[in-house]
């Protein structure tokens, strides 16, 4: 589904430079306030510049500081769209043909004097499509990147990568749906009938994942290092789309919609699909890894899983699960259409706590409420 020149632009990689640490605890809590908003179109508020030359914007009532173009005044409105979140909040600024990124940090704690602390190759850091695409480029396995720039430098000095380009190309030609794909649509039900086993249903939705070319560039490598047979990628569409010799352009609106799904995938570690359980029956899975926090396990951090389970059964009404897996560690949460359903869960809750046993998972945690009248799922 990538665009050929994601692939091909591998250009010299010049020595590694010291990596700043970025997981300090004010840096951890703005990406989290800002991740709801990955792939919006917003509107910024420029509130003041400071003696670095950046400035402290607010986004969706947070305020952030961050390098931008030339000309921007106190007072002014900005478009802005947030394109990453990790390792640090990056927007697109502007609707300009020529995409123009920055990165963006919390602001200084009071008193504080920017001078001291630049934003310049850290956070903040404004560039034709900048740090931003040069990351979600190396996401996908293209070593090309855009440099970003010195703080105080002009946007005009900054050559552009024929990744960053391409990626640039790709989330303008996205935001342009009026429906933004956000999850993977199932074609096929997982499983044939009702009645399945848990192997079965999972078996099918590993299937469903698994050929929807979501993860294809990273099949590929798998391929081309011995570790995934061809005809497994002969089952994926930008495969089978490639042996009936569509070519397909990058900014085509439903490509590019499937490109941006990928690389927000990659970059909040998150999956969502829906389609149907069996004929007639619908689903929605929401998968998350969290990768802010992790548990000690035999010394080893792990970082749990959070997963969210929505089916609506003819008998039992709607039934919303939300799980969290860490350290093979189980904690389950049931939301029930009525009190009937809920007792119904209770009453199973000792048979599905020695079917996760027997399964080498231990059910730390049970809880079911029945949904208020007005609930809204969220």
């Amino acid at each position: 589904m990538l665009p050929r020149e994601l692939v091909s632009a591998v250009v010299k990689i010049g020595p590694a430079l010291p990596a700043e640490a970025v997981a300090d605890p004010r840096q951890q809590a703005f990406q989290r306030a800002l991740a709801p908003q990955l792939g919006k179109a917003l509107h910024g508020e420029i509130l003041a510049k400071l003696t670095d030359g950046s400035f402290v914007v607010k986004v969706a009532n947070i305020p952030t500081r961050m390098q931008l173009p030339p000309g921007a005044q106190v007072g002014a409105d900005v478009p802005l769209t947030l394109v990453s979140v990790t390792p640090r909040p990056t927007f697109q600024v502007g609707a300009g043909a020529t995409p123009v990124f920055s990165e963006a940090g919390p602001p200084l704690p009071e008193g504080a004097d920017p001078a001291k602390a630049p934003l310049g190759m850290r956070e903040g850091s404004a560039a034709q499509a900048g740090a931003a695409v040069g990351r979600a480029a190396a996401l996908l396995q293209a070593t090309a990147a855009a440099a970003a720039l010195p703080g105080g430098a002009e946007a005009n000095n900054t050559t552009l990568s024929q990744a960053g380009k391409a990626i640039g190309g790709v989330i303008a030609a996205a935001q342009k749906a009026e429906t933004p794909m956000t999850s993977l649509i199932g074609r096929a039900p997982l499983v044939a009938a009702a009645g399945a086993d848990a192997p079965s249903i999972a078996a099918g939705l590993q299937q469903a994942v698994g050929k929807s070319g979501l993860f294809y560039e990273s099949h590929v490598a798998e391929w081309a290092q011995g570790a995934r047979p061809l005809a497994e990628l002969d089952a994926e569409p930008q495969q089978q789309l490639a042996r009936e010799g569509v070519r397909q352009q990058p900014t085509d609106p439903s490509t590019a919609q499937f490109i941006n799904l990928q690389l927000a995938t990659q970059e909040q570690a998150q999956l969502t699909w829906q389609g149907k359980l069996w004929p007639g029956q619908p689903m929605q899975l929401e998968v998350q890894r969290d990768t802010r926090q992790g548990h000690e396990e035999g010394g080893e951090p792990e970082a749990p899983w959070h997963s969210r389970l929505r089916l609506t059964f003819p008998g039992l009404g709607e039934v919303d699960a939300r799980l969290t897996l860490a350290g093979g560690r189980l904690q389950l949460q049931f939301s029930a259409a009525s009190d009937a359903t809920a007792a119904l869960l209770r009453q199973n809750m000792g048979s599905l706590a020695g079917a996760l046993d027997a399964a080498g998972t231990e059910l730390a945690g049970f809880e079911v409420r029945s949904a208020q009248p007005g609930d809204k799922a969220g």
